[in-house]
């Protein structure tokens, strides 16, 4: 391999970034188990007989609220995804079940479902429709971005500015 060669390490290298295990924190966001997950929790244990200590990394999932465990020598690389939110108005709902979403641009965006029962917040959906159909404040929804997919993760009803 010449020095302007690059060795491509699969399709999802520009999606991700490593990071040590050692220094994954509660809060961020790392690949376990190969899903996108909030860490939840971080122990590690000492060092053993084998040499390395372990991180027992807990999170879950960004985008269905799955719960999953990981674990990795503190010393090892980890991948942590690249994640987006981008707000939204949400301009309606179709009748089988899609967001029918606009941008700041006001270009319309209408391949995202809303949330339903396996979303990490089960009710959200319902309360987003029950404020669109009350049609007194603009939905404003945020829709997270992460490893090619795309899910309405929060919303809110704001007031017109009129």
């Amino acid at each position: 391999m010449s020095d302007e060669e690059f060795a491509v390490t699969g399709d999802n290298a520009e999606k991700t970034y490593p990071i040590r295990a050692g220094e994954v924190k509660k809060g961020m966001v790392v690949m376990l188990k190969g899903f996108p997950c909030k860490v939840i929790e971080v122990t590690t244990s000492k060092t053993g007989k084998h040499g390395h200590a372990k991180a027992n990394i807990t999170g879950l999932d960004i985008f269905t609220g799955k719960k999953y465990l990981d674990i990795s020598p503190t010393s090892h690389n980890m991948v942590a995804p690249f994640v987006t939110n981008t707000s939204y108005d949400l301009v309606d709902i179709t009748d089988d079940g899609y967001a029918v979403l606009m941008t700041e641009d006001g270009e319309m965006k209408e391949d995202l479902k809303m949330p339903d029962q396996d979303s990490p917040d089960p009710k959200l959906g319902d309360t987003l429709r029950e404020i669109l159909e009350a049609g007194e404040k603009t939905v404003q929804v945020t829709v997270t971005i992460a490893m090619e997919s795309e899910v309405i993760t929060s919303g809110k009803g704001v007031e017109d500015k009129d």
